[in-house]
């Protein structure tokens, strides 16, 4: 089994929905299940689905991670930024996406809503106010670290894409092997299915668990690596 610990920097904004609603923010813990993913495509393990229909293009489960020859944790914030807020609009009646620039003003002054449609292919009339969404994604140069354990070899150097339209650009090297690690909750019980009697242990042997607003972004945070070698690593590659 190959364990190899990278730092991740980030070189291009990084937006996901950690939660959702008028305000779209992203968390400054990287979930394993978008990193995952993007390690098994990034090295061709996956295939990439570009169409999910009926159930599962709403309620997606990750089963197909659980036979990946990858176990990836989550992403231990180093020194992370958020980059200032933007806003976009959709427009409903044709599922096209709009971007909307809003200048920087003074406090509470919210300038004046553009949209930047090509000449001719959209509505010259104003972004009605309840289309606009508020993103607030990662910054260039937020850094992570992250632990991956694989039956291969991995590269010393790669470079990631995730987040909304795979548009963060996340660049990973080589460093000395950590002796702690970010879990995930969803990961560990969901996806790989692993009871509560060795989710205990778990919790046991990290340094806290937090919850976020989605059941994703749930952490057992400083997991001893040694801990996941001995008792995680063997039921994840069983």
């Amino acid at each position: 089994m190959e364990i190899t610990t990278y730092r991740a920097t980030l070189y291009a904004p990084l937006f996901y929905s950690s939660s959702e609603g008028v305000l779209i923010g992203a968390d400054h813990i990287l979930g394993s299940t978008a990193l995952t993913y993007s390690f098994a495509y990034t090295l061709g393990i996956l295939d990439k689905r570009y169409w999910l229909y009926g159930k599962e293009a709403i309620n997606h489960q990750y089963s197909e991670l659980a036979n990946l020859s990858l176990f990836v944790s989550d992403g231990k914030p180093i020194n992370v930024n958020f980059k200032e807020e933007t806003f976009k609009s959709t427009e409903y009646l044709s599922e096209r996406s709009l971007t909307i620039t809003v200048p920087a003003g003074a406090d509470g002054d919210m300038g004046k809503f553009k949209k930047t449609d090509p000449p001719r292919m959209g509505s010259d009339s104003a972004s009605a106010i309840n289309k606009v969404r508020r993103y607030i994604g990662l910054a260039p140069g937020s850094t992570f670290e992250i632990t991956v354990w694989s039956k291969e070899s991995l590269p010393d150097d790669v470079l990631l894409t995730l987040g909304i339209r795979r548009s963060g650009e996340l660049r990973l090297k080589k460093i000395k092997r950590a002796s702690t690690a970010h879990l995930n909750m969803y990961m560990l019980k969901h996806v790989y299915e692993l009871d509560d009697t060795i989710l205990s242990e778990v919790y046991a042997n990290s340094g806290k668990f937090v919850r976020g607003s989605d059941f994703r972004k749930q952490h057992f945070l400083d997991v001893d690596v040694k801990f996941v070698n001995d008792k995680i690593v063997p039921l994840v590659f069983r």
